[in-house]
């Protein structure tokens, strides 16, 4: 793709345009720059904790003026994807954001002691999960619930290391089932088409950046849209994946 016709962009969140809390350096001035080419910005997150308004407003806290419709998360696409299904009982493993976005389906969401009901089981990232939690989701999906995970994202990007992703929790549960869940988020076909959707232009004009080949660079390689990694352009294992390396924001944005 030539950079210079790119009209729509998809930006990853954690690990890209912020760590935890904290704005990594330079990537106001970077959206700046981006906006003021004309390219149409999508924010997408595999993090399901919070929702589209709540990003909008961290976003906008941190320098970058947003509105909610310039973000997409796996817990809205995961309430999309459920659409398909029959509105029934629904065990959810997740945070506020994720279980509002399911109710809002109208899917009748169960606690630990009804899971046995449920005939959906979604699991997404839950800061306060527990062996009960997790055990009331084995023993749904063992009854026949369908499994559904917003993302399997093994870590999440802070200031100062990783937490453990939604990954880590979706992993204990299909090692004690032996079901594999139906992945929404990225590198799923499903969320990344939703947001070319979203952004409204066709895919020769649209490219994906974010700092990991197994989510990112994927999702952009299945939707067949250019692909810009975040990382070290002397590491090997970078050098085959994506279209464009970039050390940052930053530098991508002085390439337009």
């Amino acid at each position: 793709m030539n950079l210079k016709e790119l009209k729509g962009l998809i930006i990853d969140l954690d690990g890209c345009i912020y760590r935890g809390n904290t704005l990594i350096e330079g990537n106001d001035k970077a959206i700046e720059i981006i906006r003021s080419k004309g390219i149409k910005i999508l924010f997408l997150t595999n993090n399901s904790t919070m929702t589209q308004e709540e990003y909008a407003n961290k976003l906008n806290n941190m320098g970058i003026p947003t509105n909610p419709y310039e973000i997409l998360t796996s817990a809205i696409a995961t309430a999309n994807y459920m659409k398909r299904f029959k509105k029934d009982k629904c065990y959810i493993i997740g945070e506020k954001a994720l279980i509002e976005a399911i109710i809002n389906e109208g899917f009748e969401i169960v606690n630990e002691e009804n899971a046995h009901l449920a005939k959906y089981v979604i699991c997404g990232l839950d800061r306060n999960v527990t062996y009960k939690k997790i055990t009331a989701a084995c023993i749904a999906i063992q009854n026949g619930a369908k499994f559904i995970a917003t993302n399997n994202d093994p870590n999440l990007p802070i200031e100062n290391g990783y937490l453990p992703g939604a990954g880590a929790i979706v992993g204990a549960i299909r090692i004690a089932t032996g079901v594999k869940p139906i992945i929404i988020g990225k590198p799923s076909k499903y969320i990344i088409n939703m947001a070319i959707k979203r952004l409204g232009i066709e895919k020769s004009k649209i490219a994906i950046i974010g700092d990991r080949i197994e989510t990112d660079i994927k999702a952009g390689k299945k939707a067949g849209i250019f692909t810009i990694l975040i990382g070290n352009k002397f590491h090997k294992e970078f050098s085959k994946e994506p279209d464009l390396i970039v050390k940052n924001l930053l530098e991508f944005s002085k390439l337009l």
